[in-house]
């Protein structure tokens, strides 16, 4: 029974980091896209919307909050206190992001004539100051994505979100649903659906359900899934309609990976293995990928001219310039000094 289990957590890991590596380069080709058409340099191969609703940055903005809490679980429940668990979050985002910043800063400071040491640096010694930014509060904003401020906050709460929802799930789940529905309502017209902290909480607290209580996914269920999602994607639905598909397309999303990483978990060829360590390596190093794309792909794009159509080749061989120069980048920064979890931690449940 208990080797059952071990087999069935295994699965779920490597799912969670299919999930995280798609959200990654989801988010990464969005960025790309974005700064190659800002500069208004023509290519046929620049991407940043799929049919009627298919905004990629939101889709990966939206997994990557769903797998975060879910893989938030598997952190929680291998942690012996509360104390044991903050340490470990602080040791897997501050190391890389302290690092990535000061680089950043040697690269290029600031602009601008901003002060490096005022008040509101306070905002980057926390890790906020992306989100803060977001909201037009003054920050020293270098590197990272505007959400990891967002999730930041969400991991101080998470003790207090698994709680609820390992002991009241249903009540839990129902004001979850209808808080969801009033806050769409309300953060509609202000365009901040998909970044808002005060809705993310709820997409976070579904990856939270989705662990504790969706423990397998049948390729059925995530051929199924991908159906419905095509619709939602290529269907043009009216405004006010696709304000509520952020947590929709997230969970249509988790649910096909889950599908695809258990289907994929079963094959023992040559090529699926090198596939699967492939993914856990972009895994690995997602947050450091976020942390430094946005500064690497504006640097990679300074040699290109403005206003210029360039070829699909051209464009291929540019992105993967920049992909390569981002994961050598994200590669040295990793921490390699991150305390490991005890036996006695890594047995533990809840």
């Amino acid at each position: 029974m208990e080797q059952q289990k071990t087999k069935e957590s295994k699965k779920r890991y490597f799912a969670y980091d299919l999930m995280r590596a798609a959200a990654m380069l989801l988010i990464v080709f969005y960025h790309m896209n974005c700064e190659w058409s800002a500069r208004l340099m023509e290519s046929p191969f620049v991407v940043t919307k799929i049919g009627a609703q298919g905004y990629l940055g939101w889709q990966g903005v939206s997994l990557f909050i769903l797998v975060s809490g879910a893989a938030q679980c598997i952190s929680y429940e291998r942690c012996s206190d509360l104390k044991t668990y903050y340490k470990k979050r602080w040791w897997s985002i501050f190391p890389s992001f302290y690092m990535a910043y000061f680089v950043c800063y040697l690269m290029g400071g600031f602009g601008g004539g901003v002060k490096l040491f005022d008040l509101s640096f306070l905002w980057t010694i926390t890790g906020l100051d992306g989100y803060a930014s977001l909201f037009g509060i003054q920050s020293h904003y270098l590197v990272g994505e505007w959400f990891i401020g967002m999730i930041l906050v969400l991991y101080i709460v998470f003790p207090v979100l698994y709680a609820l929802v390992k002991r009241y799930p249903k009540p839990t789940l129902i004001a979850a649903i209808l808080y969801y529905l009033v806050m769409v309502q309300l953060l509609g017209n202000t365009g901040r659906v998909d970044k808002d902290i005060l809705l993310n909480v709820v997409v976070f607290l579904a990856g939270i359900y989705l662990y504790c209580y969706v423990k397998n996914v049948s390729l059925r269920t995530g051929v199924a899934a991908a159906v419905v999602l095509c619709l939602v994607v290529f269907i043009p639905l009216p405004e006010r309609v696709t304000w509520y598909l952020f947590a929709v397309e997230g969970i249509l999303w988790y649910l096909i990976f889950m599908a695809a990483g258990n289907a994929l978990d079963r094959i023992k060829n040559l090529p699926c293995v090198i596939l699967k360590k492939l993914i856990g390596v972009l895994s690995k190093y997602s947050y450091e990928i976020f942390l430094l794309h946005h500064v690497l792909i504006t640097v990679s794009l300074s040699p290109y001219e403005q206003n210029t159509y360039y070829s699909v080749g051209q464009y291929l061989l540019w992105a993967l310039r920049a992909l390569a120069v981002i994961g050598i980048a994200s590669w040295m920064i990793y921490p390699r000094w991150k305390p490991k979890t005890t036996k006695a931690q890594a047995t533990k449940t809840q």
